[in-house]
């Protein structure tokens, strides 16, 4: 056994007779039922927003447990007198701490009470402040019912029903961050399901008529999907079209339901230090490990959220200049929300500067999330492909000191020369033939245009399915390990050049091998990317007659179902001679 056990990525899988004349496998039937397909194919939340990564403000960072009408209107005020808004900044979001205490207080429907002190014009009159400004206005609630709710049994608005209509358990509680365990009940969404949903409606009617555009749903779980689903449909039925972000620190296995039913999703804990500055480097660092697993699920309508950007203050954030820098490049390259948690009253000058590169913006916005080459080193490049045939490169230098770090374009897909262009410095640099490097400061990064030359070479070929025509696919060009094979309309794209290599009979993508999880052998094991180990579950037999059979299980590399559609992912099946077993390369 060369490859070491690991957690089984989520997936779902198909039983029972297979092949291309063969039935749909019940992965067809499991997906419609959770709403999901393969992992990284799950759909998009249709509501129309996040179609780029969204940019803005939260309270969090800056104001914690202090958010008022008054101090939420100064930034809003001056994210548009900075000229944030003119570059794109266009959220203002209320986080904790702006509603009395569940336990005790609810409205006359069980639903949160804006805290008349903080908010003495209430919440419309804020959500009209910041919508003069030319922005856009969120909110913040956690999952669940409120206990005041339950114990007085407030009926549901313009229904027959009460909260105790949807409550079973009043020993448990859902995860509330200001008021703690005793504040909110879990709805249970079997006992009365109309009640249950009738309840978040009458919820999101209400976050309407403040014209809310964002709501951040925080302490979400993995056991809180229901709870993600139906405010899904109850905000889809308000009348209003609203930003559903998930936090915080969610569960990977579980992004084809975030994907499907949110505009976004937290990927780490907060980045605050909850010390004298807003952050430190080492909370920065961590996304680095972090991002590369989701970049599978990032596409119009959701994003991974590595947390708030803490540029704006100057030093006061906790980060030296160039680690600002690398902050905003990790966060561009990766297609995540800019969402600052600074004082943006207190700007300052170098920090507006690296804010308002509209080069660097346009990375963001293009949502092409980068992953890296290797993970894990001091020195990484992380790069994306551009539907122009540009690619987008960033060197970082994680170490403390500065170091030289390459990006060589055999590891992007490619040979021969290419245009260097530098986003931070709006400068181009030259040609490069075969690799680009550069010296990079510590904790610093640079971030860059590479466009090849005419002419150039490309690394590998499509590996098309002689069933539905379409490509072996990385998804999204992610590269990290155990993540499912799919097959994707051919594009031209890095993730679908395949190379094998006769001599150690590796089929490779983007560095990485195909891999049979976990060195199983049974009809239906996925097949996988992972680290090239030379192991016999990563070697394959190529046939004349257009197959490829494991050295370890004696399967064929074979396409799940009848029809092949995008997304449907590669296993290993008994060999049968269908058209779904074949493959053309190169």
């Amino acid at each position: 056994m060369t490859s070491s056990p690991r957690p089984q990525p989520y997936r779902h899988r198909s039983h029972g007779r297979r092949g291309w004349a063969g039935l749909l496998g019940a992965a067809s039937l499991l997906g419609s039922l959770l709403g999901a397909t393969q992992p990284g194919t799950a759909h998009a939340q249709g509501n129309g927003a996040a179609a780029t990564p969204q940019a803005g403000w939260s309270s969090w960072s800056f104001l914690r447990g202090n958010p008022t009408e008054a101090n939420i209107e100064a930034q809003a005020a001056a994210m548009a007198s900075t000229g944030l808004v003119a570059h794109g900044y266009t959220y203002v979001n209320i986080d904790d701490f702006y509603y009395l205490d569940p336990r005790t207080t609810v409205d006359a429907y069980g639903r949160w009470v804006v805290d008349a002190a903080r908010f003495p014009h209430g919440m419309k009159a804020v959500a009209d402040y910041v919508h003069g400004k030319g922005e856009k206005f969120g909110m913040y609630l956690t999952p669940g019912i409120p206990v005041a709710a339950y114990n007085q049994n407030t009926p549901i608005e313009g229904t027959p029903y009460h909260a105790r209509d949807i409550v079973s358990d009043t020993a448990h509680y859902e995860k509330n961050y200001n008021f703690g365990d005793g504040a909110m009940y879990f709805i249970d969404y079997a006992k009365n399901p109309a009640a249950a949903q009738a309840f978040l409606d009458s919820w999101a009617r209400l976050l309407a008529s403040y014209d809310v555009d964002y709501l951040k749903m925080d302490g979400v779980g993995p056991n809180d999907t229901a709870d993600v689903e139906h405010w899904s449909r109850a905000l889809a039925g308000s009348g209003r079209t609203v930003h559903f972000q998930l936090s915080n620190s969610l569960d990977v296995n579980s992004g084809p339901a975030w994907k499907q039913y949110s505009n976004g999703w937290r990927v780490e804990d907060d980045i605050e230090c909850y010390c004298s500055t807003l952050t430190t480097w080492n909370n920065v660092a961590l996304r680095f490990d972090d991002l590369p697993a989701w970049v599978r699920y990032d596409s119009p309508g959701g994003w991974g959220d590595p947390d708030s950007v803490e540029v704006g203050n100057g030093s006061a954030n906790g980060l030296t200049v160039d680690e600002r820098r690398t902050q905003l490049t990790l966060w561009s390259i990766s297609a995540a929300p800019l969402l600052l948690g600074t004082d943006l009253t207190r700007m300052d000058p170098t920090d507006l500067a690296l804010l308002t590169n509209d080069e660097v913006l346009a990375v963001d916005r293009a949502g092409r999330p980068a992953h890296p080459v290797r993970q894990g080193a001091a020195q990484q490049t992380w790069w994306a492909y551009n539907e122009d045939g540009t690619y987008t490169v960033g060197l970082f230098n994680l170490a403390g000191s500065s170091a030289r770090v390459a990006a060589d374009w055999s590891d992007l897909g490619f040979t021969g020369a290419a245009a260097v262009r530098d986003l931070w410095s709006r400068t181009d640099l030259g040609t490069s033939t075969g690799s680009f490097t550069a010296a990079v400061p510590g904790h610093g990064a640079r971030l860059l245009r590479v466009t090849p030359a005419a002419g150039h070479g490309t690394i590998g070929a499509p590996m098309v399915s002689r069933l539905s025509g379409r490509c072996v696919d990385s998804p999204q060009g992610t590269t990290y390990n155990t993540v499912q094979l799919t097959v994707w309309d051919c594009n031209g794209a890095p993730n679908q050049n395949v190379t094998y290599d006769p001599s150690s009979k590796a089929l490779v993508l983007e560095g990485k091998c195909f891999d049979a999880y976990d060195n199983r052998t049974a009809a239906g094991t996925v097949v996988e990317i992972y680290d090239c180990n030379g192991g016999a579950n990563q070697q394959w037999n190529r046939n004349a007659d257009g197959t490829f059979t494991g050295v370890q299980s004696g399967r064929c590399l074979d396409v799940t179902g009848a029809t092949n559609p995008n997304g449907t992912g590669l296993e290993l099946w008994d060999c049968n001679g269908g058209a779904n077993q074949r493959w053309t390369l190169g």
